[in-house]
């Protein structure tokens, strides 16, 4: 295999495991053959398959097949598929020339068994119904009650609208169905559309996060595998940690001290954010943000002039409120207010979801020096 397609298999779908950029979901793909390799690898698993042709051509497909932490949930393993099974395989070829692709379904030959299919979403339990957990004094904790454990995951809404906007169909990925809806997603400023829809025409494939770019903004709380809080309330501080992305962390200051101002902060991914509680709600003013990133699913565009204020709020042991509003006068003609609920999963630690090219350590120098598999 070439080097060209390494680099492009181990960075795409280290975010999206079947990125629009990457699979074309237009086209359909069958495939039967022998597995020859597994990689169960964080953040993305893939095998590769021989496949012979009417001619008699052998061919080793690439397929990626998820996420091993989602797949383990699903109580698949490992050992699910072993080097020398006969599979057939339906999935969704890539856009580029080459033998890849996203399986969305494997079946062993031997036994008709389907492999890694996705379990159906369980439905909420009465329990995360129960109220929300609070501190001694009062407060609502927005982590697990005390003594057990637990974080936040499964965002309702796939991008970030304005809440006049009515309903408009996206993907996963916040592509939109028809692109005449783009007026309606947020009050753009002419400059800010052109780049929004460029970014939709051109299925995302510029997206800071597939180079494992931090998520700034609201789309942190977007990211696959969640989010936890971290209340140190005699430090004056909540900390955001992330299960997506690189594993990174926010600081909320709730000591009382005043926001600064835009000039004087360090222009980050996650701004600087200072809240305050309002009865059962955390209000955050953030501001201080840079521009190397897109700060929701779809593209959304923004400046450094980017102010947002933000309301979390945990009616339920379940159930997490968030609210933003959006204030970038240099993109938008107003402020616009957006938002979804987030799951809470209980019992369970948030996983270690790694960013990163995962082939890396699968290379090896053959006898010309060029980089392969091994």
């Amino acid at each position: 295999m070439t080097n060209r397609f390494l680099v492009g298999l181990s960075v795409v779908g280290a975010v999206f495991a079947q990125s629009a950029a990457t699979y074309d979901s237009s086209r359909q793909v069958k495939l039967t053959g022998v597995v020859t390799r597994v990689e169960w690898a964080n953040p993305h698993a893939f095998f590769f398959v021989n496949v012979k042709d009417s001619a008699g051509t052998v061919t080793n497909w690439a397929l990626e097949f998820g996420n091993p932490l989602d797949l383990e949930k699903d109580g698949w393993t490992r050992n699910s598929l072993h080097i020398g099974d006969a599979v057939s395989v339906e999935g969704v070829p890539a856009r580029e020339p080459g033998s890849r692709a996203f399986a969305k379904s494997v079946t062993l030959a031997k036994t008709g068994k389907k492999l890694f299919v996705a379990a159906p979403k369980k439905p909420a339990t009465a329990a995360l119904k129960e109220p929300a957990p609070r501190w001694p004094d009062g407060r609502v904790r927005l982590g697990p009650p005390p003594g057990k454990k637990g974080y936040w995951t499964t965002p309702s809404a796939n991008a970030l609208v304005d809440n006049t906007a009515g309903k408009i169909v996206m993907s996963d990925e916040g592509l939109l169905r028809n692109l005449s809806d783009a007026d309606r997603v947020a009050p753009f400023q002419p400059w800010a559309k052109a780049v929004y829809e460029y970014r939709q025409r051109t299925l995302l494939k510029d997206d800071p996060l597939t180079r494992c770019l931090p998520p700034g903004g609201p789309r942190q709380f977007q990211m696959p595998n969640g989010f936890q809080f971290i209340e140190q309330r005699e430090l004056g501080r909540i900390l955001v940690l992330l299960g997506g992305a690189d594993r990174n962390w926010r600081v909320i200051y709730t000591d009382g001290r005043p926001q600064g101002q835009a000039d004087e902060v360090v222009r980050g991914y996650y701004g600087n954010s200072v809240g305050k509680w309002e009865k059962d709600t955390l209000v955050v003013d953030v501001i201080g943000f840079n521009e190397h990133f897109w700060f929701a699913n779809g593209g959304l565009p923004h400046t450094e002039a980017l102010h947002l204020t933000e309301r979390f709020t945990r009616p339920d042991l379940g159930t997490l409120k968030y609210e933003v509003t959006v204030d970038d006068p240099r993109t938008y003609t107003r402020p616009w207010t957006g938002g979804w609920n987030i799951q809470w999963v209980p019992n369970e630690e948030i996983q270690e979801y790694f960013c990163e090219e995962n082939v890396e350590a699968t290379l090896s120098k053959n006898v010309s020096g060029k980089e392969s598999y091994k």
